[in-house]
């Protein structure tokens, strides 16, 4: 019994520390996307890779123009859950009006050629859905992927709209 009770001390103690090593809060990372056609983007991330739709909001010039990103112009933010926990992960896309799409830069064909994030890494229970939706959306799989990394586990990298690489790694059974 005492072993038992200094084993529960141990493990609780252990688990509280490791916490308490870093800042940041379960799922700290939201990423965003700026994109050319939110339709586009939305239905490319939500309704062939499964993602869940939440509430948005739009940015006004004043609020931009204070925060940085945008050189003051308003945009609108739709929000997009990886589950339907409150705790979620999510992606935002970010949309701005026709006029500022001649100001984008060029898509790339590779993520060497320009800096910044180039592409998303989505971890899932199983690609079978997401390759599914795909084949019937007519989205094509990167090269030569889905490319067997484990057991039943695969990577498929696909290109948003805008040519955005998404990787995504699963169980796959195709």
């Amino acid at each position: 019994m005492r072993k038992f009770f200094f084993l529960c001390f141990f493990l609780l103690t252990t688990g509280l520390i490791l916490n308490a090593q870093t800042n940041f809060k379960k799922n700290a990372l939201t990423a965003a996307i700026v994109v050319s056609d939110e339709a586009k983007a939305l239905h490319f991330y939500r309704d062939i890779l499964g993602m869940q739709e939440a509430e948005g909001f739009v940015i006004d010039s004043v609020f931009a123009k204070n925060l940085g990103l945008s050189k003051g112009k308003s945009f609108k933010v739709a929000l997009l859950n990886f589950s339907d926990t409150p705790e979620s992960s999510q992606l935002k896309i970010v949309s701005f009006t026709e006029a500022l799409k001649q100001e984008a830069a060029p898509v790339y064909d590779a993520v060497q050629e320009q800096f910044g994030l180039q592409y998303l890494t989505l971890q899932v229970h199983s690609l079978d859905p997401i390759m599914a939706r795909a084949k019937k959306e007519g989205v094509q799989p990167q090269a030569a992927t889905p490319l067997k990394l484990d057991d039943h586990v695969y990577l498929v990298l696909l290109r948003d709209p805008d040519g955005t690489f998404v990787e995504v790694i699963g169980d796959y059974s195709g």
